[in-house]
């Protein structure tokens, strides 16, 4: 390389990474249930921040569970709301902390779904399975060689145009 170097100050890409995670829960149901008929999962939602140097997601979904009992014929349906929050290891481009600055974007790569559920008296437990990506964007620095090449710019040929190029 010269040592005619330029420093370009940029955003970009600064650390990335993803989550798979199962998470068990035990909710406590209004009726004794008979059989576990259904269970599935709705309304995501999450964001992404930085709290304390480490990036977090930050998440609620309701479950649904779907039920029969024993005295009735009918089934019934609960729903319970969960709040997640997920802490992301992440791979960094450079070495450098996380700044409040920085923009922290999450993604769902695989949404949240009911692996298992099974039920004791009044409580039912469920497995959930869930795949969260981030990223992280904050400023950086690209190094580029400049050449100090002549260029000619006024030396185009001046070309004429036959408008009727095209022949029907």
């Amino acid at each position: 390389m010269s040592n005619n170097i330029r420093e370009i100050y940029t955003k970009a890409i600064v650390a990335k990474g993803k989550k798979l995670s199962k998470c068990t829960y035990t909710f406590t149901l209004t009726d004794c249930p008979n059989d576990i008929l259904g269970c599935w999962i709705t309304n995501h939602h999450y964001e992404a921040a930085i709290k304390n140097r480490v990036p977090k997601i930050v998440g609620t979904y309701d479950v649904h569970v779907w039920y029969s009992c024993h005295d009735e014929m009918d089934s019934v349906v609960e729903r319970h709301q969960v709040t997640y929050i997920d802490d992301m290891q992440v791979t960094k481009k450079e070495s450098r902390d996380f700044e409040t600055t920085d923009q922290v974007k999450a993604r769902c790569r695989e949404k949240p779904k009911c692996l298992s559920a099974s039920h004791s008296d009044y409580n039912v437990t469920i497995e959930v399975e869930k795949e969260m990506q981030i990223e992280i964007s904050g400023e950086t620095c690209i190094k580029v060689e400049v050449k100090n090449e002549d260029e000619v710019w006024d030396e185009f040929e001046d070309i004429e145009i036959n408008p009727d190029f095209i022949k029907s």
